[in-house]
């Protein structure tokens, strides 16, 4: 028999997230192009930007060259891609220049995001926002490549902090990642978190000298 879920975050009811949560306006549209293996992903952290943002918008797929409604929906407007392309400028250089309009996020593991960049041309003619300044990742539970991978999440949130100069902003964000996180841990169990995670966190994210 299947656990109900949460008809709002899709988590079962007893891992629901929703109360950390309040709907929030973002200083730039953003727009999250998100690979389709990536939904069904229990972990999923676009799902809580979408529902926290009132100006989120989740795109799905891996080609978007003719995705009408997407396209249309940029035109015109001032977009940039928070992607460490090669030619991508730092965070604080593109800010000076003015916030984004739209901001694009791709969203899956590091090569299903290259697979969507290397795919669309239209996206690799966008300026490109690599952030300067990368915050340690609370991503305890998923195994990243390295201690400057963050979840689409933690880098979409770092992003808009900076253009708004408010270390604080959208924190109801980051508490529904870190109670969806804490649950997750709680249900696996802490050996199991030991034995498979907790060495690659803190190797990822060493202490800060005090």
């Amino acid at each position: 028999m299947s656990r109900p879920l949460c008809p709002r975050c899709t988590r079962p009811l007893n891992q629901c997230f929703c109360q950390s949560l309040s709907e929030e306006t973002a200083c730039m549209d953003l727009v999250i192009l998100q690979h389709p293996t990536e939904t069904r992903h229990p972990l999923n952290t676009a799902r809580i930007l979408e529902l926290g943002i009132k100006n989120c918008s989740i795109f799905i797929g891996e080609n978007f060259e003719d995705n009408a409604e997407l396209l249309a929906a940029l035109k015109g407007r001032k977009t940039y891609l928070l992607f460490p392309g090669d030619h991508a400028i730092t965070s604080d250089e593109a800010l000076e220049q003015g916030k984004p309009e739209v901001l694009i996020v791709l969203d899956g593991t590091w090569r299903k995001a290259k697979k969507i960049y290397f795919t669309n041309l239209w996206l690799q003619a966008l300026p490109c926002i690599a952030l300067k300044d990368l915050p340690a990742s609370n991503y305890r539970i998923r195994k990243a490549p390295g201690k400057e991978s963050l979840s689409t999440l933690e880098a979409t949130v770092a992003l808009l902090r900076e253009a708004v100069n408010d270390p604080q902003a959208h924190e109801p964000l980051l508490n529904a990642f870190d109670q969806m996180i804490n649950q997750q841990i709680n249900a696996m169990g802490q050996s199991t978190y030991q034995k498979n995670y907790q060495r690659n966190h803190q190797k990822n994210n060493p202490p800060s000298a005090t």
